[in-house]
């Protein structure tokens, strides 16, 4: 296992656990996936929900 691995395997386990005890909600758990800390699937695995962009959840002017 390198690094990278170790590291996204590292952040989904406090991620989880954070989601699960309710210190974290979905908006917060997306902004790992936006800065590439976890990834979508992994996402979807905690939340039961495929994420959603942010830029798609915006509305437009």
């Amino acid at each position: 296992m390198d690094f990278s691995q170790a590291f996204n395997l590292l952040m989904f386990q406090t991620v989880s656990y954070c989601y699960n005890v309710g210190v974290y909600d979905k908006a917060k758990v997306a902004t790992f996936v936006e800065l590439k800390q976890i990834t979508k699937e992994q996402y979807k695995e905690l939340t039961g929900d495929d994420y959603v962009e942010a830029s798609q959840t915006t509305p437009q002017n």
